[in-house]
């Protein structure tokens, strides 16, 4: 994965964590709001372990 590509991914993951957060304090569903956060945490996990792309010479 390249740096781009890692830093968008972790944008969204973001993004998703702060959509689950309001969603559960304006007591949405509440199943929806932890689907969000854990989806968020799932993708910054994810492009934080991702080894970078090794190009052959």
């Amino acid at each position: 994965m390249n740096k781009s590509t890692k830093i968008v991914v972790i944008i969204i993951g973001m993004l998703s964590v702060l959509a689950g957060v309001y969603s559960y304090l304006y007591k949405e569903e509440t199943t929806i709001a932890y689907f969000g956060i854990f989806l968020g945490i799932v993708l910054i996990g994810a492009a934080s372990i991702a080894q970078p792309e090794e190009k052959d010479k």
